[in-house]
């Protein structure tokens, strides 16, 4: 889903009372009816407010003089998918 597609999804909830509680209730559900692919372990929120704002909370910043872990080094190879990396290599979400 591109970003055009992204706020086609959100429209919806902006201008249709029942679209916004479907939103509000349960917008990963909403976001992923509309064709945005996340993984499992994502969270998604939403709150109503006075004005629209998006937070993405990053992991730990990594120390980019620090060697690779031999699990960094499959990611790189193509070995390990971005999100065992990400999320600590759970399988929950693929």
């Amino acid at each position: 889903m591109d970003a055009q597609g992204f706020l086609a999804a959100l429209a919806p909830a902006v201008t249709d009372a029942d679209a916004r509680e479907r939103f509000l209730a349960d917008p990963k559900a909403v976001l992923v009816a509309a064709g945005l692919d996340l993984p499992e372990w994502f969270t998604v929120t939403a709150r109503e407010g006075d004005a629209a704002e998006l937070t993405i909370t990053m992991p730990a910043l990594l120390d980019p003089d620090a060697d690779l872990s031999e699990e960094a080094l499959g990611m790189v190879a193509g070995g390990t998918e971005w999100y065992d990396w990400l999320c600590g290599g759970c399988k929950c979400c693929g």
